[in-house]
């Protein structure tokens, strides 16, 4: 089974797990009830380094696509319990092995999945959420070949605004912050790295 296939199988069970089924009924309009969805997507900037059995530190960087996909339910006033799916891919990657520099030619992605929990702020319609989860990192590298690691714990962290536009609709902007500790195999080390976005997004609630 490929692990996107895995990754959607294991959001539909954190999903059914997390969300009391009250939870997922209507809203009132402007008003932080009912059902949730959150999807979000924009840029930043990620890195990610591992230091070899043989003593060698690799680190790769760059520019990303950045997306966070969130859906529940509130469990209470103003506060949110949800499934997240989120990651950031770079292209082109830059390279540092033991202090050389350069630039592949390829990809590499973070995608995760988890169990998050969002807290609206009224009535500026701040929030402020959180996901916790299991992730892991693949590529299709010059010179690395196209390979995926094992999972590990991957953390996402966002503070947002958004504008109502309709009874139920909210758009926005959101700065986040993220960070991934996930192993890989036949290495002692982790791959160990963060990343920074800045999202737009869009809410149904």
């Amino acid at each position: 089974m490929r692990p996107g296939t895995r990754i959607q199988g294991l959001f539909a069970l954190v999903l059914a797990l997390a969300i009391p089924a009250t939870a997922w009924c209507g809203g009132a309009a402007r008003r932080h009830d009912g059902f949730l969805l959150r999807l979000s997507a924009g840029f930043g900037g990620a890195s990610t380094d591992i230091e070899a059995n043989d003593g060698t530190d690799i680190e790769f960087s760059g520019m990303t696509g950045d997306v966070n996909f969130a859906i529940g339910g509130m469990v209470s006033r103003n506060l949110a319990l949800h499934g997240t799916l989120w990651g950031w891919s770079i292209g082109d990657p830059d390279v540092e092995v033991d202090g050389e520099s350069g630039e592949l030619d390829g990809d590499l992605s973070m995608s995760a999945i988890g169990i998050g929990i969002t807290y609206y702020f009224m009535p500026t319609n701040l929030y402020l959420s959180g996901s916790l989860g299991m992730g892991l990192l693949t590529w299709d590298l010059e010179g690395f070949g196209d390979d995926d690691s094992d999972r590990g714990l991957v953390l996402d962290a966002t503070f947002g605004k958004e504008w109502w536009v309709s009874a139920n609709w909210g758009l926005g902007l959101a700065g986040a912050v993220g960070f991934h500790s996930i192993p890989q195999d036949n290495f002692d080390d982790n791959w160990d790295g963060a990343s920074l976005g800045l999202r737009f997004s869009a809410t149904f609630n």
